[in-house]
This record gives C-alpha cells, sequence and structure tokens, in this order.
C-alpha cells in the first residue's frame, strides 16, 4: 500500500493524508489566532501559500516515514475541519502526538477520536511510546491528552512560531 493511500476510520470521523485541494478549507481554519495561539507548528499570519507548503511537506513527511498526519473530515459532511499527526523518531517506535479542530467544530468530541484512532493505529505499527505537549491554560487539549490515557511527564520548552517565541508547556506520555 501506498503511504499517501492511508485512510484511518471511525464511527464519525475519516482521517486521510492532506492534498492539494484540502489547502484553501486549510487556510481558511488555520489562519484564526484560536487555532495558532495553541499549536506548537502553526505560524500566523497563516495563509494559502503555507497550507500549500505544509500539504508537500507532509506527504514527503510521510513517505519517508518521518510523521503520519491526517485532516479529520467528518464522515457525514466531507471537507478538512482538523489535523492530528505524529511525527517519528527515527526508528519509528515513538511519536509525538498533535491535534486541532476547526472552532466551529470543537466541544464535539472529534479531537479525542481522531487522537484515539491514531493512537490504536500506532500500537498496530509497534510503536511503544507517544508523547504530546499542550500550553498550561489550553484546558480542551489537556483534557484530551488525559482522555488518551497519557500521565503528565513534567514541563518543557516547545517552539511557538504564532507566538515568536518557545513556551512552556505541559508534557505528557502514554506507553504501550
Amino acid at each position: 500500500m501506498n503511504p499517501l493511500d492511508l485512510r484511518l476510520e471511525t464511527p464519525r470521523l475519516i482521517l486521510r493524508v492532506p492534498r492539494d485541494g484540502d489547502a484553501e478549507a486549510l487556510a481558511a481554519w488555520l489562519a484564526e489566532w484560536e487555532i495558532a495561539r495553541w499549536t506548537a507548528n502553526i505560524p500566523h499570519p497563516y495563509g494559502i501559500e503555507n497550507a500549500r507548503s505544509w500539504i508537500a511537506d507532509v506527504r514527503a513527511s510521510i513517505e519517508a516515514a518521518r510523521a503520519l498526519t491526517f485532516v479529520i473530515e467528518r464522515r457525514n459532511a466531507p471537507g478538512a475541519i482538523g489535523g492530528v499527526g505524529v511525527a517519528l523518531d527515527g526508528p519509528g517506535k515513538e511519536g509525538d502526538l498533535g491535534w486541532w479542530i476547526a472552532i466551529p467544530h470543537q466541544g464535539n468530541g472529534y479531537a479525542f477520536e481522531a487522537a484515539a484512532r491514531l493512537v490504536e493505529f500506532c500500537w498496530s505499527m509497534e510503536m511503544t511510546r507517544l508523547t504530546a505537549g499542550a500550553l498550561p491554560d489550553n484546558a480542551p487539549s489537556l483534557a484530551v491528552a488525559r482522555k488518551l490515557g497519557m500521565r503528565p511527564n513534567g514541563k518543557m520548552l516547545r517552539s511557538q512560531p504564532a507566538r515568536e517565541t518557545p513556551r512552556e508547556t505541559m508534557e505528557f506520555v502514554l506507553t504501550r
């Protein structure tokens, strides 16, 4: 199977590799400060060229087995409403998990549902450890990490391109 054809499903969601046609929706959602401010990798402002570049980078990272990154779609309404992914370590046994959901779709459990499905897939790939980071005041992401069964593992500085400076994050770990 071509890794770019990878698709994961849940009862309500489809997780699939981003494609060029997702650029406009991604640019619109990720231009929102309320999304960028909580993430480690999304710059602000964010435009269509950022989205196109991100899609190309994601696809190259998947082909090189450096990441598993998906857009999140609702089964009953196609179109990207979020993202979930794992940056892989060199041997592919550990990874760093992250997620985001577009503002109009927050509060529906989509982040947890997508992240839980990706965790399940990671375990099926014989990964042994996942980490995640969240800003201490990002209550929804902290709740997702805890609901996934992740346990606190201290604090660390993480890049924050939207804020142009690293920020202290709460770190979580989940082992198989």
